[in-house]
Parts: structure tokens; C-alpha cells; sequence
């Protein structure tokens, strides 16, 4: 009998500890997730974004081109008129390896993160997931993901990071996505161009017909560019319904890096 209310009390002090744990889980989970009738709201407006999408795909710039035929992606190709001179010196090099068959290894080919705004070039799919308070970004590659506040405005205080801190609001049907906080160690593009820690990334979504979405995208960067740079970009939305794995390994040889 003794042994029997020993297991019913252990039992009883278990059951207490789930409890207080899970009444806070559950109250914060109800917090972060929209009512029934908000997330009605949320799937109702802008349900043109749901899905999955691609961007136009990627090039290769081929050996031996001019400066001007950078970058392999699109909208990228007329850097010189923006970048400052020592940025432009990083690229030059860049440039003179390609040409002789060494290309320099940019983050991308060595799988490091693809951080923001490279993540945007990806030639792989991506996925909007909405609420009315954080909109998130899912990539396909390596399992990378970007949280926007909706409505909201940046830490006065920021630690510089790989993809930064993302404040986004709607304009009529155009998701405006504003980002700072980035890292030096990021790259505009594929193809490395250079940034500084001063880089804001303003990104403005918004579907120009069934299937197909426009992106114009402005880099500001006082200590890399001598002026804000505008980029347009073009994606379609995919008939797949889910998100693939995918995963980069070390040791990649998508490029010919030289290993002597």
C-alpha cells in the first residue's frame, strides 16, 4: 500500500512539472501563432506569395571575359560603375584568376553561408511562410532561413551577422523588406563581389502576373559603393509543393580551386 502511494505521489509532482512547463510553451506558441480568424487574414491577403519559387536561373561568367561581362548573375554585370576602388581591386583579381583558369573560391564555393544578399541568387527554390507578425523565407539550399519583423523597426544595437536583421511591411501587394546588420565577411553575389558591415538591403517583392514575381533590390553601402545600386530581379513559382534537402559538403569542387 505504502509503495503504491509513493508511485501515485511521484506520479502527481511529474504530472505538476509537465504542466508548468507546458502552460508556458503552449501560452507562447498561442502568442507567436495567429487566432483562427487572423490567420484566416493572413492566408486570405497576399495568398499571390504562397508557394514555392525559383529565381531565372544561373549563368557562369566564361573564362576570359572583360570585367564587363560580370557577374553570372542577373542584374549584377554593370559593378564597375558602382563599386569603390578598392572593391573594384578585389574584383579585378578576381577577374585576372578567372582568366588563367584559378578562379579565387568565393563564400559560396567553399559552403560557407550564403548570407544576405547572396542567399537571394540561389538557383534553388524558396518559400514564403506569412503570419501578421514575422514573415519567414525558407531556401532550399543548406536549410536557410531569414526572419522578417513585420512592422517593426531595427535594435538600436545591432551584432553584424551573415544575414542580418530584417524589418519588412506591405505596400498595397508589395512585400518591402528592409535589412541591416550585415557582415563584412558576406558577398553581394556568387561571384564575391565585396561589401562592407555598412550595407543595407532593401528588397521589394511584388507579383507582376500569375506565377511570376519581380524583386528590385537596392544595396547601399557607403564604404564599398559610390552610390546606391539597383538590381531587378525575376522569379516563377514552381509546381512543387515542398522544399527538397539539400546540404553543401566540405570540400567542394563546383569550382576548379587549385589544391597544390
Amino acid at each position: 500500500m505504502k509503495v503504491t502511494q509513493h508511485y501515485a505521489t511521484v506520479r502527481a509532482a511529474v504530472a505538476a512539472v509537465i504542466l508548468a512547463v507546458s502552460l508556458p510553451l503552449s501560452a507562447e506558441l498561442n502568442a507567436a501563432t495567429p487566432s483562427g480568424a487572423q490567420q484566416g487574414a493572413v492566408s486570405g491577403a497576399h495568398s499571390a506569395f504562397d508557394g514555392i519559387w525559383r529565381n531565372a536561373g544561373r549563368g557562369r561568367r566564361p573564362p576570359g571575359a572583360p570585367l564587363e561581362g560580370c557577374c553570372s548573375e542577373e542584374g549584377w554585370n554593370d559593378y564597375a560603375k558602382y563599386l569603390q576602388p578598392w572593391a573594384m581591386e578585389v574584383m579585378a583579381k578576381r577577374d585576372a584568376a578567372l582568366k588563367v583558369g584559378r578562379p579565387l573560391a568565393t563564400n559560396t564555393a567553399e559552403c560557407r553561408p550564403d548570407g544576405t544578399p547572396t542567399v537571394i541568387e540561389i538557383p534553388y527554390p524558396f518559400q514564403f511562410l506569412r503570419t501578421d507578425k514575422v514573415t519567414y523565407i525558407l531556401y532550399e539550399a543548406d536549410y536557410q532561413s531569414r526572419r522578417i519583423r513585420m512592422n517593426s523597426t531595427h535594435p538600436a544595437k545591432l551584432q553584424a551577422n551573415w544575414y542580418g536583421d530584417s524589418v519588412g511591411h506591405w505596400e498595397g501587394e508589395t512585400l518591402v523588406v528592409d535589412t541591416v546588420g550585415l557582415s563584412a565577411r558576406g558577398q553581394l553575389n556568387w561571384d564575391g563581389i565585396p561589401h562592407t558591415d555598412a550595407l543595407q538591403v532593401v528588397e521589394r517583392y511584388t507579383i507582376t502576373a500569375p506565377g511570376a514575381m519581380e524583386l528590385q533590390l537596392v544595396v547601399t553601402d557607403p564604404g564599398a559603393l559610390v552610390a546606391p545600386w539597383t538590381v531587378t530581379k525575376h522569379f516563377r513559382k514552381l509546381t512543387e509543393t515542398r522544399l527538397l534537402e539539400y546540404v553543401c559538403a566540405q570540400n567542394n569542387r563546383d569550382m576548379q580551386v587549385p589544391t597544390e
